[in-house]
């Protein structure tokens, strides 16, 4: 079976498509990923993974063009490419690619699949006129596809819901696919940053507005004790958060590195007492997210701290692997950091850990998907 994914971004940054893409592949299927990296991308991971990437990058000439027109060369090039794949089934990743995706599958006389990675219209675009266009976007074509896919069950819900969907869309979360810790592996984090005993908080990924970072380091003026480490933490954001941790006198408690890669990340991950995600509840799409990166604090055995917003509190409450607080009250996030602490050498939550670690995997998420595609006659040929 043929697979047109799209993709409006370059794959080398979007882990979802890439285990999508691998996963797919490893079940027989011949995928091709048309897709727009980036000027500064070098050959990754993504080429050697089993599937085929296409470029749909116009060119330097495109790159003199006012946004609008630009992005819209862009679309259009990405849609031709994908025809050109003589697909089976179209999967158009994120609303951007709806569009695309529904005029390569028209013309090709075959099935449309939508994988939503976000609640689109719940995102707080800069312009209005932007979030009047993804709202009838999906309006127009969501009720076409033939399946849905999307990140969590609020965001399922809320789909079916709005576009009358005679079935529940495809929840695939974005579960890491990543070598199991190895602490021993590599560098001693401790010794690194001269903790002793101090207790360790990490934050994964690059670090953004609403995403808590202010109130995080704000919070370390309550704890006596402890460390924090943003792992990924770069750019003009990341200097801010320096200069606020500086002005609080907690620069010698908040620490920047670089990422790890991804081969070595959960071995990172597994030498500290805590980690943190902090989503704001600045939108409906916060408040219905399931970040990346409380399912790698999982998979790495540590408790997780949270916002308490509907999906992260259903899933660590229904694990008890973590504590929920109010992402933007520093003395709330103290106080769950503290019991995370806290609760360092409890062997109840290091078992109901090591539990959630064995349900929540990428294998299981994959066979979502596979049955997925089984379901609407798209199994891969023998």
């Amino acid at each position: 079976m043929r697979v047109a994914m799209l993709l409006h971004k370059s794959v080398e940054h979007d882990a979802r498509v890439r285990r999508e893409a691998r996963a797919l592949a490893e079940a027989g299927h011949e995928v091709t990923v048309v897709h727009l990296p980036r000027g500064d991308d070098r050959p990754g991971e993504a080429a050697s993974e089993g599937y085929e990437l296409v470029s749909a990058n116009p060119g330097d000439w495109a790159e003199r063009l006012p946004g609008g027109p630009r992005r819209a060369v862009s679309v259009a090039r990405i849609a031709r490419l994908g025809r050109g794949v003589d697909p089976d089934v179209v999967h158009a990743h994120d609303a951007a690619m709806l569009a695309p995706g529904w005029t390569v599958a028209r013309g090709a006389g075959v099935r449309l699949l939508y994988d939503s990675h976000e609640l689109a219209t719940g995102v707080p675009y800069h312009s209005g006129s932007w979030a009047t266009l993804v709202r009838s976007v999906e309006r127009l074509f969501v009720p076409r596809c033939a399946a849905v896919i999307t990140v969590s069950d609020g965001i399922a819900e809320r789909l079916r819901e709005r576009y009358a969907l005679e079935r529940l869309p495809t929840v695939v979360r974005n579960v890491p696919d990543l070598p199991p810790p190895r602490p021993e592996a590599v560098a001693d984090l401790r010794a690194e940053l001269s903790l002793g005993d101090e207790p360790l908080a990490i934050h994964h990924g690059a670090v953004a507005v609403d995403r808590g970072g202010e109130s995080l380091i704000r919070s370390f003026a309550h704890l006596d004790r402890g460390h924090l480490l943003f792992l990924g933490g770069s750019g003009p954001y990341a200097e801010s958060l320096k200069g606020l941790a500086a002005g609080l006198g907690l620069s010698s408690r908040v620490h920047m590195r670089p990422p790890a890669p991804l081969s070595e990340l959960l071995s990172y991950t597994a030498q500290v007492d805590a980690g943190v995600t902090l989503l704001e509840d600045t939108c409906l799409n916060h408040r219905l997210a399931l970040p990346n990166k409380a399912f790698e604090y999982i998979a790495a055995g540590i408790p997780v701290v949270a916002s308490d917003l509907p999906e992260l509190r259903r899933m660590i409450d229904f694990y008890g692997v973590g504590f929920t607080v109010d992402p933007a009250d520093p003395r709330s996030i103290a106080a769950g950091l503290r019991s995370a602490f806290a609760a360092r050498g409890d062997a109840a939550l290091r078992d109901r850990l090591t539990r959630a670690g064995q349900e929540l995997t990428w294998n299981r998420e994959r066979e979502r998907l596979l049955a997925l595609y089984e379901r609407l006659g798209m199994a891969s040929n023998p």
